[in-house]
């Protein structure tokens, strides 16, 4: 995605008088030539494929190691058992981000948002509000398009990659695009 500055986005979101999520929806339609139509049900299969990685979760799959495997389950156990320290929705982040994280580690599908090293993060922040109830999902394909913008212009400035950049390149990215989704989720311009 040819977004390389935030500097960018704003103007285009200052000239058109557009919101961030459809700045980056519209670059998207003009480069891979599609429809808006076409662009938003993509997004909306991308939304899909989160949540199903964590709905499939099955906390007897072990990684071929068998080193990763069950740590979110015994998450949601505890939390279940006495109230945690972070509260109900972050154990909530936490658990979800393990489910997705094992997932990976145990060869089923993810969506590796920006890279699989980091895929745990953006569906643990979103999953749980989405389910509570607190936003719908074309609130969440928007606020992904959100995620997708600030990820293309990591990505052209800097590593997103673990092999390039390290863990903090990847996961750090990842904390970037939740933060920006949760903005624009929470009513954030």
């Amino acid at each position: 995605m040819a977004l390389d500055s935030m500097q960018e986005i704003f103007d285009k979101i200052q000239a058109g008088r557009k919101p961030f999520w459809q700045v980056v929806r519209d670059t998207d339609v003009e480069e891979r030539q599609v429809t808006a139509e076409a662009s938003f049900e993509k997004m909306h299969a991308t939304w899909r494929a989160m949540v199903e990685s964590v709905d499939t979760y099955r906390a007897d799959r072990r990684s071929v190691s068998g080193l990763v495997g069950g740590d979110a389950q015994r998450m949601w156990d505890y939390a279940a058992q006495q109230e945690t320290l972070c509260g109900p929705y972050l154990q909530e982040v936490i658990a979800t981000a393990l489910c997705v994280a094992e997932s990976n580690a145990c060869m089923h599908r993810i969506v590796a948002a920006p890279t699989a090293g980091a895929c745990g993060v953006l569906p643990a922040v979103l999953v749980p509000l989405y389910r509570r109830g607190t936003v719908d999902e074309e609130a969440i394909v928007r606020a992904l398009y959100v995620a997708a913008g600030i990820g293309a212009v990591v990505g052209y400035r800097a590593f997103i990659s673990g092999a390039s950049g390290g863990c903090q390149a990847e996961v750090g990215t990842a904390a970037a695009m939740a933060a920006g989704a949760l903005v624009d989720l929470r009513g954030g311009g």
